[in-house]
């Protein structure tokens, strides 16, 4: 019988090729589909699949996580100093991208703290610069090109400050000091890269960006830095009902009571000792839902 392919992992270019590297070495035949042919090196959610008959010695590697070491995605431990006083939104000029600056305006004027605009845009040049030459086939354009890229960005910040700026005239966001940062490369890796270097309160986005679908809960860029960051991230729908964290006044913390759960509700707590709200723990079972509420 034939031994059919299945889908190991659902992850950013980037990691794919990693993993696959990994898999490869211990003789794991690995395939990756879904790859944006153009520029491949910015598809999001692309899927990562075996041969049936390796999927119970991957799920071992993978699980080990011993793929994500430093050795490996050179990632190093974050600075152990404190945190600066600065909140961060990554912003790609959608409606998501303004509602997620109304609330961290909201929010950085409650906590004294300065907000940074982060886009992160994609030219040819960067491209060409990236380690996969076997399946990269994008040609590079002339400088005229990269221009135009950089041009419109710009203008597309400008654009957005220019916008942020009538809120803050008009009354309804709060004057605080914000500055804008333009970033070269993969967007998820340079918000990450930026919380590493510069250990902000909070990372405020949209939970989804003007190229994603409307079906889609939570977009790929907003999926990849919750499930990296190690600074706390808030992703904001665009239908967000209320303007700022003070107006919350119930809150629902999903956990199975494990070790990871707790220490993700101790640094919720820290994070946000400054405000006053209900929290309910939802612990989920097959039989009912245990609901508890802490003051």
């Amino acid at each position: 019988m034939e031994d059919k392919l299945v889908t190991l992992a659902i992850l950013t270019y980037t990691k794919a090729q990693i993993l696959k590297n990994v898999l490869e070495n211990e003789g794991i035949e690995t395939y990756i589909h879904n790859v944006n042919q153009i520029q491949p090196v910015v598809s999001s959610g692309v899927r990562l699949r075996i041969k049936e008959s390796d999927l119970p010695r991957a799920l071992k590697i993978t699980e080990s996580s011993t793929w994500l070491s430093e050795n490996i995605v050179g990632e190093k431990e974050p600075k152990t100093e404190n945190k600066s006083n600065k909140i961060l939104i990554p912003v790609d000029f959608s409606n998501y991208s303004m509602k997620a600056c109304e609330f961290a305006f909201n929010l950085a004027k409650t906590e004294n703290a300065e907000v940074i605009l982060l886009h992160v845009y994609f030219t040819p040049i960067y491209a060409s610069s990236l380690p996969y030459g076997d399946v990269f086939n994008y040609q590079v354009g002339d400088e005229e090109t990269v221009k135009t890229i950089i041009h419109r960005v710009h203008s597309d910040l400008n654009t957005l400050s220019a916008k942020i700026k009538e809120k803050i005239v008009s009354g309804e966001f709060p004057d605080i000091k914000y500055s804008c940062i333009l970033r070269e490369g993969i967007p998820e890796e340079e918000i990450l890269r930026y919380a590493k270097e510069e250990r902000p309160i909070v990372i405020i986005m949209g939970t989804r960006g003007k190229n994603q679908k409307d079906i889609d809960l939570i977009g790929s860029v907003t999926a990849e830095v919750i499930d990296r960051s190690r600074v706390p991230v808030l992703a904001i729908p665009e239908n967000t009902p209320f303007k700022q964290f003070s107006e919350v006044k119930r809150i629902a913390f999903i956990t199975n009571f494990d070790q990871r759960d707790l220490i993700a509700f101790e640094a919720f707590f820290n994070t946000w000792k400054s405000f006053h709200f209900s929290v309910f723990l939802i612990h989920l079972t097959e039989s009912k839902d245990t609901w508890n509420e802490i003051k």
